[in-house]
């Protein structure tokens, strides 16, 4: 019996003890709601919608009980804490049960906290699942309802909670999710939300709008159950759910590559500010979701080694779409801006518009005939030659033997210094394969140096900021439009577009030739099929393509000529 009271004793004195560790240890509650955070970049298309963030999104303070719509009150309260304005911080009659069902269970199936803990644990605690945190956060909960109102707390915790897709507080998601302020949100809207509580990365409408609505189908039925809401509003939110499936805003592709590319080219003062930034960007976000779902539908029988890289630019050099590999989720490394490839034939592109502006004309000749060296023996492609040829046929044909004459006649440092001019910045190696194409570049590069050939002759670079503003509106940085000479004569401009033209007439880009308006560009396939590009031109739009393997491997049957155009013509259809 002693020994028993002896436990006991030490048993109540470790308790004890315990607690007052836990209440010793409490972090500091002054200046509640001053948990540091990341600050937020976000990104805004060409219309200033938004479609895209880093860091922590809060979307302003709600101050007064009055601008929570009941709808979304009833919601929260009905699937969180139903005797929120009835308890003091802790549901004794809910964690009762939650115990009990748990117990019955064998696992933890339901939990207990309540709307207060919920708060103490955002403002002032980690996500750590221990006892000492759980005693906590009920230390904190005991402070918070005798400091504050139960409006008061509900304030602070529907301006704090985390709502998914780097969203925080019902203001912010509310904007995010339906284009709308929280007050005007209806009942499946409110639903929706509440819903997103559980499980806020998993449910948000952006990453699985099947998931967020199965849970806010379930929480308008309890809303019904406890009598919130009417039958007939309950078939209405429920058709309004049905509406929200189906609106496109959710069955978007997400332009995280572009997203990545823009904090990158983001000024590293801004960056170092640690003040939210709102960055106004050139993505035609209507374009961007038609190029992404025609790569996605390109590639899904495809080998999954095989990747692929989109730019679509405008002849400001404003990037309006940009596919950066399959998917994201899987490979953040974007093939657009990061990776160097062999960029075959393109280069020819090149070296013929250098021939141009020294007084070669189109329909002057050359010989498409084999080059037999003693060290180097260069073949056209399926070993086929033509004898003597016009450039234009030449070119049109993309034969590898007539752009290395063409090369070695003028000059390999004129043809290199043109690139450069253009806008190409990787190195370009002076030797007599330079026109087959092996030096590598990345989709930007060539993209970039097409903007000049395909438009008024103008050097540019491409861009993907228009605007810098910090959260108070106030401007810090506006992109300002450069004045630029030219670097291409209207009569060499007219004959290179006459060149690249007829590669879609009657070349190597022929399987564009039915596209119902004017289309020119320039095919390109590296050594053993290792890259297979695309540069094509329209009215409004460079639009570059590129094919390949990350470890650089050869491909089976992939060339510039089949699956770049097969993309390219799919895409421009659909603008």
């Amino acid at each position: 019996m002693k020994s028993l009271k002896i436990i006991i004793s030490i048993a109540t004195f470790c308790f004890i003890s315990w607690m007052f560790y836990c209440l010793l240890t409490l972090p500091s509650l002054n200046g509640i709601g001053n948990k540091t955070r990341l600050p937020s970049i976000s990104v805004f298309d060409e219309e200033k919608k938004i479609v895209g963030s880093l860091g922590d999104v809060y979307g302003g303070e709600i101050s007064q009980i009055e601008e929570i719509p009941q709808n979304l009150i009833n919601s929260i309260l009905t699937l969180e804490d139903k005797r929120f304005y009835s308890h003091n911080g802790i549901d004794l009659k809910g964690l009762l049960r939650a115990i009990s069902i748990n117990f019955k269970e064998m696992r933890y199936v339901q939990g207990a906290s309540t709307i207060t803990q919920q708060l103490s644990k955002l403002i002032f605690l980690d996500a750590k699942k221990n006892l000492s945190r759980k005693l906590r956060e009920l230390f904190i909960a005991f402070y918070l309802e005798y400091k504050f109102t139960k409006d008061e707390i509900l304030i602070m915790y529907v301006n704090r909670v985390y709502l998914g897709s780097g969203l925080y507080g019902v203001k912010a998601a509310s904007k995010r999710y339906f284009s709308k302020e929280v007050k005007e949100i209806s009942n499946s809207e409110a639903a929706l939300l509440a819903g997103l509580l559980k499980a806020p990365s998993r449910l948000s409408p952006l990453s699985n709008i099947n998931a967020s609505i199965k849970r806010a189908d379930l929480v308008l039925n309890l809303l019904y159950k406890e009598k919130k809401i009417s039958k007939n509003n309950l078939e209405l939110a429920k058709a309004e759910l049905k509406e929200l499936k189906s609106k496109k805003y959710y069955r978007r592709y997400s332009p995280k590559y572009f997203i990545d590319w823009i904090y990158s080219t983001t000024p590293d003062e801004l960056l170092k500010s640690k003040k939210d930034l709102y960055i106004y960007s050139t993505l035609d976000f209507n374009l961007q979701n038609k190029i992404q779902k025609v790569v996605k539908n390109k590639m899904k029988n495809l080998d999954k080694n095989i990747q692929v890289a989109m730019l679509v630019m405008d002849y400001a050099g404003a990037i309006k779409g940009m596919v950066g590999g399959r998917n994201w989720n899987e490979s953040k490394f974007n093939r657009a801006i990061q990776s160097k490839r062999q960029v075959g034939s393109i280069f020819k592109t090149y070296v013929y518009l250098t021939a141009l502006s020294v007084g070669y004309n189109i329909m002057d000749y050359i010989l498409d005939e084999p080059i037999k060296r003693k060290d180097w023996n260069p073949k056209n492609f399926a070993n086929k030659y033509e004898g003597k040829i016009t450039l234009k046929k030449a070119f049109a044909i993309s034969s590898n033997v007539s752009a290395i004459r063409l090369s070695e006649d003028i000059g390999r440092g004129p043809t290199i210094s043109m690139a450069k001019k253009l806008g190409i910045i990787s190195y370009i190696p002076d030797e007599p394969s330079m026109p087959l194409g092996v030096a590598s570049m990345t989709l930007l590069e060539v993209v970039g140096s097409f903007g000049a050939i395909c438009g008024n002759g103008k050097p540019l670079i491409p861009f993907g900021i228009n605007e810098i503003r910090y959260r108070d509106d106030q401007t810090i940085w506006k992109r300002n439009k450069p004045l630029r000479d030219n670097i291409i004569d209207k009569k060499t401009l007219y004959k290179i577009k006459s060149l690249l033209g007829e590669v879609v007439k009657n070349g190597t880009g022929a399987a564009l030739a039915d596209i119902p308006f004017r289309v020119i560009g320039k095919t390109g396939t590296s050594q053993k099929n290792r890259d297979a590009w695309f540069i094509g031109c329209t009215s409004k739009y460079v639009i570059g393509i590129w094919v390949g393997r990350d470890d650089d491997k050869s491909m089976k049957n992939i060339f510039g000529s089949t699956l770049p155009l097969q993309i390219f013509k799919k895409s421009v259809i659909s603008f």
